[in-house]
């Protein structure tokens, strides 16, 4: 087993932990699913408006298609 640090804005990390408790389950439980499903590709990165139309998809294989996908969804921050 491997240990992951990432930096995460405290706001999200206790809504993260918080809602994982209330489903029984652990962030790291959380984490580590999340990650199986990137690898096998059923989790994919894009942004969809609120019909969930597709507005904007990712090739995050490169390096310039992860700067779009992060300014993205910096913008949706905002």
């Amino acid at each position: 087993m491997n240990t992951l640090t990432v930096s995460i804005d405290e706001k999200i990390k206790n809504q993260a932990q918080i809602k994982a408790k209330n489903d029984g389950v652990t962030l790291t439980f959380v984490v580590v699913q999340a990650l199986k499903a990137y690898n096998e590709g059923k989790m994919k990165f894009g942004m969809i408006d609120d019909d969930d139309e597709i507005v904007a998809s990712y090739d995050v294989t490169t390096k310039a298609g992860k700067k779009a996908c992060i300014e993205g969804f910096k913008k949706l921050i905002k």
